[in-house]
Order: structure tokens, then sequence, then C-alpha cells
């Protein structure tokens, strides 16, 4: 028997042929470095001890939502980890560190993983390519008495040659999965209500069906469809963001796809569903285990969509310091916001800056700016991107962001703790702490996703290497059971 069990968001324990595979396991509470961003949504029970013996670790990427330093802390050194050969040095550093072997995963490869087989796939990241997804490998697994199969394209298209390689290596069409990345960030945009964007379920289910026709057109009618990840919520002063950030559940994706294809079979997985094949069929669905199961429904955080709900005007640091501690703080973020001068040279802000008229920004200054939050009090220190310079420079500015076409606008100490390595982009990308303004977006545009991509740690290895450290030192070594290795099986 072949054997998924989702354990959150886009985590699984993959079973068959006698052998246990987990791929990007988040295995405690927290969602994102340090859990700085919320909580693993839908919320569940997590028993280390009951889980079986694994023999091998698959993580597609190093995005914290799949690459989890406190769970990879909770695993028996002496399971091997399968990691993308094209990992940054920091990934691979850290888990040489903590005693783990790291098997490094070359597109178009097949692994032997016990009584599973892995094959994965290269991604083209020419031409428009897909975000900072650089070192993705979508995947199938399937067991070697091909009772069933998984296929994942994880955060991105499903490649062409998996979808022509699927018949092959797995002839009846297994469970193809689908990640619900789509999420809404007008909550960060400074004067902005939330606001639904157009036909949000038909456009997603729209989406996700042309992927589904695909799939289905070079392998095959899969056993099941699951729908999969945005598995967060947020808390405390920032619980709002929960009725802002997701405008389609995957439950309601789910059900809008089996309205438009009643024939096929679809399902919004939650920790502890286990999708059982048997002969190549869907034999059973269980919902929970005895490792993991969510709890009752009325503990999950109520995650509504509520378009045309006003941002919160104030919000928080991350690092919990509302001020720059000292003048040489003041002066090391200034200098390491260099390097970030450096990184927009050539980018789209930098060939917009360059492009602009006066016409275009409507009496607004023709530039960029950075207005970052210095004490309780709305005080600020705010700087120019100045193209010409390819360098942040001190400005006057009593409002920048009525004067400025464009920028964004966050805490100084969160923006200096990430380019010290101390905090992941996501704590301030997409976790309600941070803020943008774009007045005239078709000829100037700031995204959040600008500091994500210049902070991925293929791009600062260093800084990526400090962050993981500080990860690894923050959780207490004895406090924690750990998954067990196939090689010392439980009596």
């Amino acid at each position: 028997m072949f054997q998924a069990t989702f354990l959150g968001h886009q985590g699984w324990l993959l079973r068959g042929g006698g052998s246990s595979v987990l791929v990007d396991p988040l295995l405690t509470d927290r969602f994102g470095h340090g859990g700085l961003v919320g909580a693993i949504y839908p919320p569940r029970a997590v028993d280390l001890r009951a889980f079986p013996a694994i023999d091998a670790v698959l993580l597609t990427h190093e995005h914290d939502d799949h690459f989890d330093i406190p769970s990879l802390l909770r695993l028996d050194r002496r399971i091997p980890i399968y990691l993308p050969a094209a990992a940054s040095i920091a990934g691979r550093g850290l888990l040489g560190e903590l005693g783990f072997e790291v098997r490094p995963l070359h597109p178009g490869r097949e692994h032997r993983l016990g009584g599973l087989n892995l094959r994965t796939f290269a991604v083209d990241h020419r031409g428009r390519g897909h975000g900072d997804e650089w070192e993705v490998l979508p995947f199938v697994l399937w067991d070697v008495d091909g009772d069933g199969s998984l296929a994942s394209s994880v955060d991105v298209p499903p490649p062409p040659a998996m979808l022509v390689a699927l018949r092959e290596l797995a002839p009846r069409p297994g469970i193809w999965t689908y990640a619900n990345n789509f999420s809404s960030a007008s909550h960060q945009r400074l004067g902005a209500e939330i606001v639904a964007l157009a036909s949000d379920r038909a456009s997603l289910a729209s989406l996700v069906l042309r992927r589904y026709a695909a799939v289905e057109r070079e392998w095959g009618p899969p056993a099941v469809g699951a729908i999969c990840g945005a598995g967060w919520s947020f808390s405390g002063e920032r619980a709002w963001l929960n009725h802002a950030v997701f405008p389609v559940g995957s439950e309601e994706l789910a059900g809008a796809l089996a309205a438009i294809v009643p024939e096929r079979r679809f399902v919004a997985a939650f920790p502890g569903m286990t999708l059982s094949m048997r002969g190549g069929e869907l034999a059973e669905i269980r919902e929970s285990e005895p490792f993991v199961r969510a709890l009752p429904r009325e503990r999950w955080p109520a995650r509504d969509y509520r378009p045309g709900l006003a941002a919160a005007a104030e919000y928080g640091p991350a690092t919990g310091e509302v001020g720059l501690a000292s003048a040489e703080a003041r002066e090391e973020l200034l200098c390491e916001l260099a390097d970030f001068a450096r990184f927009l040279y050539g980018g789209p802000v930098f060939r917009s800056l360059l492009s602009l008229t006066a016409a275009d920004v409507e009496g607004r200054r023709p530039a960029l700016a950075l207005r970052l939050r210095t004490d309780a009090d709305g005080g600020a220190m705010v700087l120019r991107y100045d193209p010409h310079a390819c360098a942040f420079v001190l400005d006057g500015s009593a409002d920048p962001v009525a004067e400025f076409a464009s920028g964004i606008e966050c805490w100084a100490s969160d923006l200096l703790a990430l380019l010290r390595g101390e905090i992941g982009p996501s704590a301030l990308c997409y976790a309600g702490r941070l803020r943008t303004w774009n007045h005239a977006t078709r000829h100037l545009y700031f995204s959040p996703d600008t500091l994500w991509v210049f902070a991925h740690p293929l791009r600062r290895p260093a800084a990526a290497a400090a962050l993981y450290r500080r990860l690894v030192a923050a959780e207490p070594e004895a406090s924690a059971a750990r998954i067990c290795w196939s090689g010392e099986r439980p009596a």
C-alpha cells in the first residue's frame, strides 16, 4: 500500500514498499524562521514519538516554509537528507554542522529510497522565471510495488518534462498536489483599503483546472487532487491579517473544483489526513493518525476573507525593538543599505526610475524612498534611492509618503535585523510589519518581493548562515523528542 499523510502547509509523510520519507516537514507549531510569521494552520497535535521510523527526508528548496530548522532539529541525525544541489552553501553547511548526511539532488535523476522511488525535474528559469524559486525541484515519488504515487510541482507550475515523464514513471495516475499560494498583499499598501481581487475564487479555480488538465492530458485522471499550502495563521495584534491575506481557502478551492468537474475528486488536505492507494486506486481516506491530527474545528482561527477591511494603522516590529539601539547601529544600517542599493542596479525599479517623466508622477518626486521608523512617537529616518550614485542617501522629507512617487515603510530595527541575518525576510515582508506606497503604478512600482529576493540565501549566504545558527542556538537541545531513523525501528 502507498500512503500519503499530510502534515501541514506542504509537508507530507509518504510511505510505501516498507519505507517512509518525510517531505518538507514542519513539526512545531511555529511558522517562518523563529515563528515570526505566525502559527501552523489548521492547528494540530503532533506526537514525534509516534511517528514511524524514517528512511529519508526530502527538502524541495530553502524557503523557510520548507527548510524549517526547528523541525530538522527534531530528527535523528542518521536520517539522510536529500537537498537540491542548487541550494546555498549556508543550507548545506548547516545540515553538515548538525551531523546530517546531505545527499545532493540533481534535476532529472532518479533515486531509490528503500521501497520508494524519487524522480526530480528541472525548472526553466529563463524568460519570465518563477520569482526566486531558484533551487526548487518538482518531484514524483512512487512505491516499488506499484500501489501509488504522489506528484508535486511544489511552488511552480509543472514543468513540461515532468508531465511527459509521469506516465512512464507511474503508469497508474496517483495523487496530484496543488499548492494554494494565492494571497493578497493589499493590506500592505499605505492609504488603501483591502479589496477583493476580481473573481478570486473563479480565477484561481480556472488556473488550477488548466494545470490539472495538463496533468490529465499527459498522465490521465489522477486518483485524487489534493489542495494544500497557505498553512499558517496570525495571532495577537496581527490576528486581523487572517481576514486580509487569504482570499480563497483550500476548502473553498476544492469545492469550486468539484462543482466544475464533479466526475473528478478533489480534497482540501488537513493535518492527519491520509490518502491510501492500492493497485493504483484510491483505497481509503483517513482523517487522522496517531502521530498527527488536526485539532477540533472550533479551535481553528477564523480566516474568512473580508474585502474592504481597513488595514491596521499601527504595527509593531518583529524584533521587539522600536528604535535603533545606538548611533553605531544607525551607521551600520546605512552601511548595510549600500548592498541593497547595488542590488537594485539594472532591475525593474532602477529601469523605471531612469525612464520617468514629470507627467508620469503627477508632481511628486520621481524617486523611491525608504521611511524607516525609529521611535514610537512617529519619528523616522528617510532615505532616497539615487540610481546615479547607486546609493541610498539621507533625505529631509517630512512626509515621504505624500512627496515621493514610491516607497516602503518599516521599522529601522527590523530592516537592520534582516540585513544582519537576525531575522528572515518573511518576518518583514509578509507578516504585517511593512507598508508600501506606489502613486504611479504604471510607471514605478516597488514590491516587498524585492526585499524577499534580495535576502535569498543564494545571494547572501553569510547572512543566511548567521540566521540559521541563531535559530539553532535558540532551540533548547533537551526539550524535543526526535523522530527515529529506520535503522533503529522501535520494538
